[in-house]
C-alpha cells in the first residue's frame, strides 16, 4: 500500500478491540500510510476509557465512527445520546487532539432490523455533534 501511495486504517473492532491493541500493531508497522479508525463503542465496552483510547490512537487517527448502544452487553443501536456510550467524553477527547477528520454515524440496522430508521437517528447524531 505504501509503494502505491495508499493508506490503510485498522479499526478498533473484533481481534483489535482496544486502542492499545491497534496502537501496538501500528507501532510495529511503522508506516505513515498506516492509521486507525476509532469505533468508539468497542474500546469502551472492553473497559478502555475514551481518554485512554484517544491518547493511544491520536498519532494515527484517520476516522471516527460514532454510535450509541443500549448497554455494554446489548449492542443494539439507539439514537446517539440515548444510550450508554459517553459520547461527550469521546468528542471532548477529539477536541483535545485537535482532530479535524471525518466522524461518521455507524448505524447497523442490517444486523439489528428492529433499530429505529436512519432518518430518526440522524437528527440525534447532529445534536450530539453540535453539543460536542
Amino acid at each position: 500500500a505504501e509503494a502505491a501511495g495508499v493508506g490503510l486504517a485498522l479499526e478498533t473492532h473484533d481481534t483489535f478491540l482496544t486502542g492499545a491493541e491497534v496502537a501496538a500493531v501500528l507501532e510495529a508497522v511503522g508506516s505513515p500510510h498506516a492509521g486507525a479508525v476509532w469505533d468508539a463503542v468497542n474500546p469502551w465496552r472492553a473497559g478502555e476509557s475514551p481518554e485512554r483510547t484517544a491518547a493511544l490512537l491520536g498519532p494515527w487517527l484517520r476516522h471516527v465512527q460514532l454510535k450509541d448502544v443500549a448497554s455494554p452487553t446489548d449492542l443494539r443501536p439507539v439514537p446517539p445520546g440515548h444510550g450508554v456510550l459517553p459520547l461527550p467524553s469521546v468528542l471532548a477527547q477529539l477536541g483535545h487532539l485537535g482532530y479535524g477528520g471525518w466522524i461518521s454515524l455507524e448505524w447497523e440496522r442490517a444486523w439489528y432490523p428492529d433499530a429505529a430508521p436512519l432518518a430518526d437517528a440522524l437528527p440525534a447524531f447532529h445534536r450530539v455533534l453540535d453539543a460536542g
